[in-house]
């Protein structure tokens, strides 16, 4: 809508006409009749007796004396006609409360700010009649404060807003350093000391040729209001001259003020309106990001004739950047997936999927070896992701007849393996007994049907599974190397993120390898979704009260 300088232009060409004929003209023929009236008055009749009595030139000097005190007199006298003709002609409609009271209850009906800016303007306009208003409201991104509405009068008494330009003044300029140092930004009551503050410092008087004194010069700008709540400069009013000449009074500047608080009031809701309009969009867009996540990862538990496998994902931010997977292979083969992408939430997410499309890929790509497919896995990543995108990862296949599992740990953590009894010879330089477990038996050798010395033990022991290489998404040509291992009856293979280890409870303690590999052990007897359960909500008891910093991952494999 345009901006109307105005409801009554006739008021204000009566008034325009008054001032002009009094001032330019009116007044000096109303100095002259005076002043030729109070001379016949002195010289005349008995008056010029008395005075010739003085001397002969004593007329001369009543004269010039009356003159100077005529004009001294109707000076003064100007002054306070000037004033009264301003408030019949211009300030009449000028009640601030009905203006105000009209704002309060108009703003809360808006929904943009250029409908704001817009209402503000005509108001002003209507009470105050500047030559010009120009708004000027914060934009964060770009550090500058940008000319959301500016109007100038026209022949017309219309003004209408300016095509399009570049109004702003920079929040390193002079000017705006000084509002922001004003009291007027914390204020919410202003004495007749503040408003006489704002005219000495806000009023503008620009002379020099920088680059804010060019924006106030482009806009005729003479008087600057901060546009503040809670110490903060969200914008600025600029007025013009006002169109009767006379200067802005403390009441006109009280008016501003609190007109700018109001708008103030109303940018920082609308703010607030749409940070809780992006939360719910983002939490929208979470929950979606949490369902399709979720369908990434194994619906149930894994079962077959010789493995039972069950995983679950506890994500720190609704979504996370670990990754688990089991499925089979084919027949003979079940394949055991975990990976710890850098990072938490959707970002994460994102790499994770990036992780798990391309494990998926490079699996049906054909009858590869693990280090051929984490190879390709770590190029792939790397290639995509560039320096920003890493993980962590542990791939498996387990083979059903033999039972054997090969292995390629990529800087993942260690996963464990718990065993009961049994433990091969070449595998025992790299098991570790579990710790506080007192030992009541000494392991001993014995001979199996294959020949192959066995270690028995009365107690579990923890073999850590550290063959493999570093981490995939860094580094594009590093070699990787595969191990085999021999699973056993009742063994338990436990493949874990570094959320479960570094579990923080209240006091800061982190949970730690040596109390998971406790739990592990007293899990032996258990199915893997019983272990796995155990795990978790022992990690949850532990933690507490305390924030969960990591997502908790975790696979736990148990040999039938």
């Amino acid at each position: 809508m345009p901006v109307q300088l105005w409801n009554i232009p006739l008021r204000f060409l009566i008034r325009r006409g008054v001032r002009y004929l009094l001032v330019s003209h009116g007044f000096r023929i109303s100095q002259a009749v005076v002043v030729i009236a109070v001379l016949s008055f002195v010289l005349t009749g008995s008056r010029i007796a008395a005075i010739d009595w003085y001397g002969n030139r004593a007329d001369i000097v009543a004269s010039i004396f009356a003159t100077i005190a005529t004009i001294a007199l109707l000076t003064a006298l100007n002054r306070r006609v000037m004033t009264a003709i301003d408030r019949h002609f211009f300030r009449e409609a000028y009640n601030a409360q009905l203006i105000l009271t009209e704002l309060g209850v108009a703003i809360p009906t808006l929904s943009k700010t250029k409908q704001l800016v817009e209402l503000v303007a005509n108001k002003i306009s209507d009470a105050l009649h500047p030559e010009n208003i120009t708004i000027f409201l914060d934009d964060e991104d770009a550090g500058v404060y940008v000319a959301a509405l500016s109007s100038d009068a026209s022949k017309g008494g219309i003004a209408s807003p300016s095509r399009v330009r570049p109004l702003v003044l920079h929040y390193d300029d002079g000017l705006i350093n000084r509002l922001r140092r004003s009291k007027l930004l914390t204020s919410t009551e202003f004495t007749e000391a503040d408003l006489s503050s704002l005219g000495q410092g806000l009023e503008v008087d620009c002379a020099s040729s920088d680059r804010e004194c060019q924006t106030l010069r482009a806009i005729r700008s003479s008087l600057l209001i901060p546009i503040s709540s809670n110490g903060r400069l969200h914008g600025l009013i600029s007025l013009g001259q006002r169109l009767s000449d006379l200067p802005y009074s403390k009441e006109d500047k009280s008016l501003l003020l609190v007109v700018a608080n109001q708008i103030a009031t109303f940018v920082e809701n609308m703010k607030m309106i749409s940070r809780m309009a992006e939360e719910q969009r983002i939490a929208h867009e979470l929950v979606m990001a949490t369902e399709v996540q979720r369908h990434l990862f194994p619906a149930d538990g894994l079962e077959n004739n010789a493995l039972e496998i069950y995983g679950t994902c506890l994500p720190a931010l609704g979504v996370g950047g670990d990754y688990y997977d089991y499925f089979e292979l084919d027949d003979h083969h079940t394949g055991i997936a975990v990976a710890d992408v850098a990072g938490k939430g959707i970002a994460a997410a994102l790499l994770m999927s990036t992780v798990q499309a391309s494990l998926r890929s490079q699996i049906l790509s054909g009858d590869r070896s693990l280090v051929d497919i984490v190879s390709s896995m770590n190029r792939l990543l790397r290639r995509s992701t560039g320096d920003g995108g890493y993980a962590t990862f542990f791939f498996a296949e387990f083979d059903k007849a033999t039972f054997g599992l090969t292995y390629v740990n990529a800087g993942h953590n260690p996963p464990m393996l718990i065993r009961g009894r049994h433990v091969c010879q070449g595998e025992a330089r790299g098991r570790r007994e579990v710790p506080e477990r007192p030992k009541s038996l000494q392991d001993r050798a014995v001979q199996t049907l294959a020949g192959i010395d066995v270690y028995q033990s009365e107690e579990p022991a923890v073999a850590l599974l550290t063959t493999g290489g570093p981490i995939i998404g860094t580094f594009l040509d590093e070699p990787y190397q595969q191990e085999t291992i021999q699973l056993q009856s009742d063994d338990i293979l436990v493949v874990y993120t570094d959320g479960v280890t570094e579990a923080l409870n209240p006091a800061g303690e982190e949970f730690g390898e040596e109390r998971l590999q406790s739990i592990l052990a007293e899990s032996l007897p258990l199915s893997a979704s019983e272990a796995a359960r155990k795990v978790i909500e022992t990690v949850l008891e532990w933690q507490g009260q305390a924030a969960q910093h990591d997502d908790i991952t975790l696979i736990v494999a148990k040999v039938r």
